[in-house]
């Protein structure tokens, strides 16, 4: 996942008023000159405030670049439980699919943070694509690699036992996003997203990090988690 202040949003570098900085987007970044000029006129801006709904079966078919914030895209199972599927963090998207006529019945997007996304609705999507084919093929090349992600939270998900799942979830993500200056890892939601990404309680999943702990595998702090030598001796 893409980190939050990787443009230094926060601190007010790049004005939300100004687009150009839409063409840093992995998305964008490889348009020509006239589709970049082009897609600042078809983009809307939208500010949504912690807990507010970004999108959801009701809305309409559109792409959602968050630039400022978390967007959390989950889906209600049959029974009204919620599921993480991911959480999109600045420079990424979501809501591709619905771009292609596929219909969404069941996912939703909410705000973790105050959030600013910019929306490219499907019709001016598909303007774009006239202008410039190199955004679709973009598009292609990102969601494959969300597809990997996808098949390997699906993988997460078989594993009978919820320690095995957390163990392999923090594998991924030392692999992904070890920060050696710090000796850890941020955990990117908070653990009852985490717990419901891992298909779990949030009771169960504080418990096997209480367990990891007393194990000497991990020290936690809050979203922040040294990882052991321990920990890398039992499972490499």
């Amino acid at each position: 996942m893409m980190n939050i202040n990787f443009w230094n949003f926060n601190k007010g570098i790049i004005a939300m008023k100004n687009k150009d900085y839409i063409h840093r987007v992995p998305l964008f970044n490889d348009l020509s000159n006239e589709g970049k000029e082009y897609l600042k006129s078809l983009l809307h801006h939208k500010t949504f405030n912690k807990g507010d709904l970004i999108f959801s079966p009701n809305s309409q078919d559109e792409l959602i670049i968050v630039v400022l914030g978390q967007m959390k895209v989950y889906k209600l199972n049959k029974d009204g439980k919620e599921h993480i599927i991911r959480i999109i963090g600045a420079g990424d998207h979501g809501g591709e699919n619905y771009l292609f006529d596929l219909e969404n019945t069941s996912v939703y997007g909410i705000a973790l943070t105050k959030t600013e996304v910019y929306i490219l609705y499907k019709a001016d999507f598909h303007k774009l694509l006239k202008i410039d084919h190199q955004v679709g093929q973009n598009l292609l090349k990102l969601n494959a690699k969300k597809s990997v992600k996808l098949e390997r939270q699906a993988q997460l998900l078989s594993f009978y036992r919820v320690d095995v799942r957390l163990v392999a979830y923090l594998e991924d993500l030392y692999n992904d996003t070890y920060n050696e200056e710090e000796n850890s890892i941020t955990l990117p939601m908070s653990l009852k997203d985490l717990a419901s990404y891992l298909g779990t309680s949030a009771e169960s999943l504080s418990r096997c990090f209480k367990d990891f702990e007393t194990k000497g595998w991990i020290e936690r702090h809050h979203r922040k988690i040294i990882i052991k030598p321990a920990f890398l001796e039992e499972f490499k």
